[in-house]
């Protein structure tokens, strides 16, 4: 199992406080090696009786060098998506990142060409635990 990024229970309790319900702490996927996303939640729809399903990858961007923090979220992210597609095709996958990341990398133009090319679904979060922010492109 792999280790948890340094933000992992701050986003989590977020999305708990946000009316999520986790389910998966971590989310495994059926893939061979076995791969998991840090979280899978559930929140209801009421007023459809429905619910939405998410996965949330948690990246924490706090290495010497962001763009390479960046490729490999992509990485990451386009795996899990094609996995994700084949397990559990109703459930959105999310990376979750720091606003000091949204503010410099992903605001810059290879962030920006990113997130456009890979279609990438962010949350970002703040270190004071308040509210998240979804950007969906």
């Amino acid at each position: 199992m792999s280790r948890k990024d340094t933000y992992h229970y701050l986003v989590k309790s977020a999305l708990i406080r946000e009316g999520w319900t986790i389910y998966h702490d971590p989310y495994v996927l059926k893939s061979d090696p076995k791969l998991s996303i840090d979280l899978g939640a559930e929140r209801i729809i009421a007023a459809e009786k429905n619910c939405d399903k998410i996965a949330v990858e948690v990246k924490s961007f706090i290495t010497d060098s962001q763009v390479t923090e960046l490729e490999k979220a992509i990485g990451q992210y386009g795996i899990y998506e094609e996995l994700l597609k084949i397990q559990e095709p109703d459930r959105e996958l999310y990376l979750a990142v720091p606003i000091d990341a949204f503010d410099n990398i992903f605001s810059r133009q290879v962030g920006k060409i990113a997130v456009k090319k890979f279609n990438l679904k962010l949350i970002i979060f703040s270190f004071s635990e308040s509210d998240l922010q979804w950007i969906i492109q």
